[in-house]
């Protein structure tokens, strides 16, 4: 059932035409699910637990002015997350994205404080592949 989700959901992310866009699967905790970035957004929908993520990415290798840390990112945002108890975060990390023809494979790590039912700290990390069109 959820292989059959992804499928669909990336099937219909692939037909827009906005080039500088890319839909993908990623496996992490909290969640795993689906993944649309379009420019400096990202936009996760976790599959496995139920859970939204919305990230503004910051291109490391822009920030420092130093190309050699253009495949390095930094990220800022916010995600809801419901497993077990319902928990919304704020989240900060740094990841490294590797460009392989059409494809973009990545990994990430980063704090996350959870702000409902208790204030919570928890270090996530995710890694995934999107497909560019």
């Amino acid at each position: 059932m959820k292989k059959s989700l992804i499928g669909l959901l990336l099937c219909g992310l692939s037909t827009s035409a906005f080039a500088s866009q890319s839909a993908g699967i990623f496996l992490g905790s909290p969640m795993s699910g689906v993944q649309l970035k379009h420019n400096d957004l990202r936009f996760s929908l976790g599959l496995d637990e139920f859970g939204l993520a919305v990230d503004k990415t910051f291109n490391l290798g822009t920030l420092t002015h130093n190309p050699q840390l253009d495949m390095g990112y930094t990220f800022v945002g916010a995600q809801f997350v419901d497993d077990h108890w319902d928990k919304f975060g704020v989240r900060s990390g740094v990841g490294i994205e590797i460009p392989v023809n059409q494809f973009e494979l990545y990994g990430e790590v980063g704090p996350t404080l959870y702000m409902v039912e208790d204030v919570d700290v928890e270090l996530e990390a995710a890694m995934g592949v999107r497909v560019r069109f």
